[in-house]
């Protein structure tokens, strides 16, 4: 392992751990749940996770619940 964050808890989930595995393989594991990243796919899930989080800020509801709603 190279590298490895924890990402706090919260009031309603448990703590993220973020593990470099090797060089070509991300790992993040939450309440047993365990999720393998290859390199590859590493820009494409932070862009989503950046989009995601900036979709979460106040002036950006309306699309967060538009986005829900489509489910």
């Amino acid at each position: 392992m190279c590298a490895s964050w924890n990402i706090p808890a919260d009031e309603r989930r448990a703590e993220v751990i973020v593990r470099m595995l090797v060089r070509d393989e991300v790992w993040i594991s939450q309440d047993g749940v365990e999720v393998v990243v290859a390199r590859r796919q590493l820009t494409d899930l932070a862009d989503k996770l950046y989009f995601l989080d900036q979709a979460f800020t106040a002036d950006a509801r309306d699309v967060v619940e538009a986005l829900c709603g489509q489910e």
